[in-house]
């Protein structure tokens, strides 16, 4: 499965234009940050 700062791709895109994005914080949900600008 997924662990804690795995790389994951998305289907749809950031707003800034990547598609891919860090596990920051798993639990009960699922934290994700872009990879692209950091947005959280």
């Amino acid at each position: 499965m997924y662990d804690l700062h795995d790389i994951v791709e998305m289907k749809k895109p950031h707003a800034c234009g990547a598609n891919s994005w860090e596990i920051i914080r798993m639990g009960a949900d699922i934290k994700v940050k872009c990879q692209g600008c950091g947005t959280s």
